[in-house]
């Protein structure tokens, strides 16, 4: 924890030097407006600090580049050596140690700093929902900041106990070292902990931030706050956590998949149910930069909670465009991840299908939503373009496997989804950008965890809120245009439905920071250590061949991650067995 001394030094001094200047009453007692906006804009400032670790790009995925989702064409990519074996506790490039603890520390300052601070003079009831609200955003914020040490550095210690990461839900004392030697939580406690300030949040938060006819509550709780965190987020957070504290990784038996059933339920009801999981709907999967969800006067059924958009930006573009499209391609989806997407019938693709002279007619239709293929067609700046990944013996092709070009794929793929094929066109003759934003929320996402939930307590047939983990499975099937439910109604028990929900999770969130933490809470130690595969097609296109593309060499220990080595030689903290 040292590690923050200096900045919140920096900090204190600042809080001191605005004490004097503007803090400290003058003789008559009275502020002019210029005082009152200048300490309401510095105490908010600390938790407007707070939001800066928040990611806000696509262009590239690390954690699905160290898990089966894909691999890396980056040939300085820090993660080439992780999945090599070189995953240290020196060298962690999956660590939200700093960032998150960064963003605690600016949130416990204005927790303790707000206490006073007239938030709008002209008028009593804002000023009171101004502080209210802060407050339970605030704490929904920390809560997030520690659901994300918990996944990633959350783990069973060398004192083999269950362990979380230090709670500190103060401002620390500068002059005072010993209260920077915090020790670890246990699990439970840390769950606790998240869970308490969820709970508040929740109490006091808009489910999602509107404009009502109420100028005084909109004025604190409106539309204008459509970027900030939100109730339902809050909502979301504990059923996640909870969910992580029933998954085998973690579960002492305290938590259970029954204690995250309700919390999960409520961000559906709340979410209008399965009213906007159809077919009539399918639009709202183009999240990444549907225009629609970035105007603030619309509630998105599917996204929650979303950056403020980049308009107009091509990073993400320029990163993994297949060369064909002046991209780095750095971006190969997995052969791996390609099989994981089932017919359009719901039956799992076949060996014969996957020999077949065409292994990608007849499939999901979210494998050309969200995987470039051999074949693929989709316009780019309004101009229809194809994709092959042949190679091609009079002239090469720039897109196959084997070309000479340093972008060229990996594995016979490229990345589609979060792409803004619609605006962005890389040409230099055109050089087009588009909008994009970053999802930290969407509601499928909610809807799977529920599934998952509802299915490892019940079975796939336990109704929870009138809803089981079934019906919610087959909805998002149908949503995305599989034509029958024949398959997951065969399903007879939860271990059969419980591969599904984990396969269909795989899908619908992939590339999203999901698999990689995934296999791990749910302790799938032999699956983070397969190797992943390509495909190479013949250049007349009727044979496609399968092979191995790069290793995986994680260790079992590995399924939790490691607390920063930094930390562990600045005081004795207990760091997770086998680092």
């Amino acid at each position: 924890m040292k590690i923050f001394k200096y900045q919140l030094l920096a900090i204190i001094i600042l809080i001191c030097f605005a004490g004097c200047e503007v803090l400290e009453p003058e003789d008559d007692n009275v502020y002019d407006i210029e005082d009152l906006n200048s300490v309401m804009t510095y105490t908010e400032g600390l938790l407007m600090n707070a939001y800066r670790s928040l990611p806000t790009s696509h262009s590239t995925f690390p954690l699905a580049y160290a898990s089966d989702e894909a691999v890396n064409n980056d040939p300085s990519s820090s993660i080439k050596a992780v999945v090599s074996g070189g995953w240290t506790s020196n060298s962690n490039p999956f660590s939200v140690w700093n960032s998150s603890y960064e963003s605690i520390f600016y949130i416990n300052t204005f927790l303790t700093e707000m206490e006073g601070v007239k938030w709008y003079w002209e008028n009593e009831v804002s000023d009171s929902l101004f502080a209210v609200k802060l407050r339970a955003e605030a704490l929904a914020l920390r809560a997030w900041n520690y659901f994300n040490l918990l996944q990633a550095h959350a783990g069973r210690g060398t004192d083999g106990e269950m362990l979380g990461v230090p709670i500190i839900d103060t401002i620390l004392e500068i002059n005072s070292p010993v209260d920077y030697e915090i020790q670890r939580a246990s699990f439970n406690d840390l769950v606790a902990f998240i869970v308490a300030d969820c709970d508040t949040a929740i109490k006091y938060l808009p489910t999602r931030w509107s404009d009502t006819d109420n100028p005084e509550r909109d004025r604190a709780m409106g539309a204008r706050n459509t970027n900030r965190i939100n109730g339902l987020t809050a909502r979301f957070i504990k059923a996640k956590t909870l969910l992580y504290a029933a998954s085998p990784a973690y579960s002492d038996g305290t938590y259970t998949y029954t204690t995250a059933i309700m919390p999960a339920a409520f961000v559906l009801v709340l979410n209008g149910l399965l009213t906007s999981v159809t077919p009539a709907n399918s639009a709202l999967l183009d999240f990444y930069n549907n225009p629609v969800v970035a105007d603030h006067t619309l509630n998105n059924r599917e996204v929650i909670w979303y950056s403020s958009k980049q308009n107009p930006s091509q990073s993400w573009e320029q990163q993994n465009y297949p060369p064909s499209l002046s991209g780095r391609g750095y971006t190969n989806p997995t052969q791996d991840l390609v099989n994981a997407f089932p017919m359009l019938d719901g039956t799992p693709v076949t060996e014969d299908k996957l020999n077949s002279s065409n292994p990608y007619s007849g499939r999901d239709p979210r494998l050309a939503k969200y995987i470039i293929y051999n074949g693929s067609s989709f316009k780019v700046g309004g101009v229809t373009t194809t994709f092959n990944t042949k190679p091609n013996s009079t002239s090469e092709n720039v897109d196959a496997v084997g070309s000479s070009n340093d972008y060229s794929t990996k594995t016979g793929y490229y990345l589609r989804k979060f792409m803004n094929t619609d605006n962005v066109n890389l040409d230099p003759k055109v050089n087009s950008s588009g909008m994009h934003y970053y999802t930290y929320v969407r509601y499928t996402e909610a809807l799977l965890m529920f599934a998952e939930a509802a299915n490892e307590a019940g079975g796939p047939d336990a109704l929870y809120g009138g809803m089981s983990a079934r019906s919610v499975m087959n909805a998002l099937r149908s949503r995305v245009g599989i034509t029958s439910n024949a398959y997951v109604n065969g399903l007879a028990d939860k271990y059969a439905m419980r591969d599904f929900i984990r396969n269909e999770r795989r899908i619908e969130l992939c590339f999203e920071e999901q698999r990689f933490w995934d296999l791990r809470r749910w302790n799938m130690i032999d699956e983070m250590k397969k190797p992943v595969n390509g495909v190479q097609v013949s250049e007349d296109g009727t044979t496609y061949t399968y092979f191995e593309v790069e290793k995986r060499d994680f260790l079992d220990y590995q399924i939790y991650g490691p607390i920063p080595y930094s930390e562990t030689i600045k005081y004795p903290i207990i760091q997770n067995a086998g680092w």
